[in-house]
C-alpha cells in the first residue's frame, strides 16, 4: 500500500531505479504532472518545486506534500518522504490557461500561476464540480480564475487569489454557478470578483475582499449572487456594486473604506441586512434607476431593501438616492455621515421608511451641538475677558463655516 497504489509522486529530479531496465523510474514516481495523469491519473502528490506545465483535470486529486501528510490516512501515506524545501509546489502555465477543469477535479495546498503573452486563466472551469482548498492562485494575464459556462459549479475554500495582470480575481458568466468560501482575493487589475450573465450565480461567504482596482464584488447583466459575512474593504471604487438587472442579497457583512460602500444603478436590485456600511470616501449606499413596470404592468417591481444595516462615518451621504431609485428602509442606524439621507430632485418623491428604531446622533446632531458648545465657550471666554478688561470692546467672533465643523467631527 502506498506509492503506486494509493497516490503517485512527483519528483522532477527523481533519479533511475538501477534495478529496472532502460533507466525507469520507481514504481508510482514520475518526473512530470501530465505523465502521472496519462498513467491513470488518482491522487497525485507534488514534492516542492516548480512545475511548468498546462493540465486538463477530470476527477484527479492533486495536493502538496503538506497537505498530502494531512490527507493521507493510515497505510496511505505512510512511505511519503519527508518535507523538503520551503514545502511550496508551484504549477507555471505560459501561454495558456494552467489549469483547465472538466469535472470533479480536487486541488490542496497548490500555488498556481499563469505567465507569459496572450489572455489566459491560471484556472479555467469549463463543467463539473470540482475543488481548490488551500490554493494560491498567483497571478494571470486574464483573471486568476474564470468560471465560464452552464454547468460549471467550482467550490473554492481558503485560497488566496490576486495578482492578476489584466483582469478580475474571479470572474463568473455563462450561466456557470460557485462559491467561495473563506477566501482572501486582492490586488487585482480589475473587481476582485465579476458576475455576469443571465443563470449565472454565485455564493460568496466569509470572504476578504480588498485592494482591487474596481470594485470589491461586480454583479451585472442579469447575474444574481448572495454574500454573506464577507469584509469588502479599500477597494479603489465600489466596495459592491449591483447593476444592469443583477439581483444580490448582502447579509452581515463589513463594507469600509472604499470610494462607495455600495451602488445599486441602472435597474439593480441589492437587498441589504444587517451590514455595516461605514468610513467610505463617497457615499454608504447610493440608488439609482430603480426597476420599471414593463408595458402592460401596473405595478412596479420591489424595489431594493435595506433592513437592519448600520450606515455610519460615510463621508457624504449614508443613503443617497436620486434619479428614479426606489428603496424601502426598515431599522436602519444611519449616524455620523456629512447628510443622513440625500433625495436629490431627480429622486423618487415618495419613499417608504418602515418602521424605525431609535437611533443615536446624525451627523447633523452634532453639527448642532459642536455649533452650541462652541457658543457657550465663546460667551464665557468674553465674560471672564469683560471683568479683566472693563474698556476693552470685544465683538463675538464669527461663526466657523461647515467645512471646519465637518473636519472637526471627523
Amino acid at each position: 500500500m502506498g506509492l503506486g497504489s494509493d497516490y503517485k509522486l512527483i519528483d522532477k529530479r527523481a533519479q533511475p531505479d538501477p534495478d529496472l531496465e532502460d533507466g525507469a523510474l520507481k514504481e508510482g514516481v514520475y518526473w512530470t504532472i501530465g505523465a502521472a495523469i496519462k498513467d491513470g491519473g488518482g491522487t497525485i502528490v507534488l514534492l516542492p518545486d516548480v512545475y511548468e506545465e498546462t493540465l486538463l483535470l477530470d476527477g484527479e486529486k492533486i495536493m502538496s506534500l503538506a497537505a498530502a501528510k494531512e490527507l493521507l490516512e493510515g497505510e496511505a501515506g505512510e512511505d511519503l518522504p519527508t518535507q523538503s524545501g520551503d514545502g511550496t509546489a508551484i504549477i507555471l502555465g505560459v501561454s495558456f490557461h494552467t489549469i483547465t477543469l472538466l469535472g470533479d477535479a480536487e486541488l490542496t495546498g497548490i500555488t498556481i500561476q499563469q505567465r507569459g503573452p496572450g489572455n489566459w486563466f491560471a484556472v479555467v472551469c469549463a463543467s463539473g464540480s470540482p475543488t481548490l482548498a488551500k490554493c494560491d492562485i498567483d497571478g494571470a494575464t486574464s483573471s486568476c480564475v474564470g468560471i465560464t459556462a452552464e454547468g460549471a459549479e467550482p467550490t473554492l475554500v481558503e485560497c488566496k487569489i490576486h495578482g492578476s495582470f489584466t483582469g478580475a480575481g474571479v470572474c463568473a458568466f455563462g450561466g456557470a454557478r460557485g462559491t467561495l468560501d473563506t477566501c482572501k482575493i486582492y490586488s487585482n487589475k480589475f473587481s476582485g470578483i465579476e458576475v455576469s450573465g443571465e443563470n449565472t450565480e454565485l455564493t460568496i461567504k466569509l470572504c476578504e475582499i480588498h485592494a482591487n482596482r474596481r470594485d470589491g464584488v461586480l454583479v451585472y447583466e442579469g447575474a444574481k449572487a448572495t454574500l454573506e459575512g464577507n469584509t469588502l474593504a479599500r477597494n479603489y471604487h465600489c466596495g459592491l456594486e449591483v447593476r444592469d438587472k443583477a439581483i444580490v442579497s448582502a447579509t452581515a457583512n463589513t463594507i469600509e473604506s472604499n470610494d462607495f460602500g455600495v451602488v445599486v444603478a441602472r435597474t439593480g436590485i441589492c437587498n441589504l441586512t444587517e451590514n455595516t456600511i461605514s468610513r467610505n470616501f463617497i457615499t454608504g449606499v447610493e440608488i439609482s434607476k430603480a426597476p420599471q413596470s414593463e408595458d402592460g404592468e401596473d405595478e412596479l417591481p420591489p424595489p431594493s431593501e435595506i433592513t437592519g444595516n448600520k450606515i455610519s462615518c460615510n463621508l457624504e451621504s449614508g443613503l443617497k438616492i436620486w434619479y428614479q431609485g426606489a428603496a424601502k428602509l426598515d431599522k436602519n442606524t444611519i449616524e455620523a455621515n456629512l447628510e443622513p439621507i440625500a433625495l436629490t430632485p431627480r429622486s423618487r418623491r415618495h419613499i417608504d421608511m418602515g418602521e424605525r428604531e431609535e437611533v443615536s446622533l446624525s451627523c447633523l446632531s452634532l453639527l448642532s451641538l459642536s455649533a452650541l458648545y462652541r457658543s457657550a465657550l465663546s460667551l464665557l471666554s468674553l465674560s471672564f475677558l469683560s471683568l479683566a478688561l472693563p474698556s476693552l470692546s470685544l465683538s463675538p467672533p464669527p461663526p466657523p463655516t461647515p467645512r471646519y465643523l465637518v473636519f472637526a467631527i471627523l
